[in-house]
């Protein structure tokens, strides 16, 4: 498998779960998208001390992940995402066919 893996974990306020569900589908999912990121997998944590989410996207190359995580738009779009969540991470994986964390 070519290309890598942004890996995004944090976990979610509670209290504002409803709106922060709209959000993801209505506006983040799809800004990721536009910026050159095509979505993977969506995992949550049941139990455990690890973050509530994980979401996996996939980049075709190294230059797709600099030039969205540099851009204005990402700063924008992970501004928002943090009124809706705590212990936000990233992390840029070589992609592997497994599951990476």
């Amino acid at each position: 498998m070519d290309g890598y893996k942004l890996l995004v974990t944090y976990n979610y306020l509670s209290y504002r779960e409803l709106e922060y569900r709209r959000f993801m589908i209505q506006q983040w999912m799809p800004a990721m998208q536009n910026m050159g990121f095509e979505p993977a997998d969506v995992m949550h944590t049941q139990w455990g001390k690890y973050p509530l989410r994980l979401i996996i996207f996939y980049a075709p190359n190294l230059e797709v992940v600099r030039k969205a995580m540099q851009s204005k738009e990402w700063e924008h779009w992970h501004k928002l995402l943090r009124n809706f969540v705590t212990d936000l991470r990233y992390r840029v994986v070589k992609a592997r066919p497994w599951f990476q964390f």
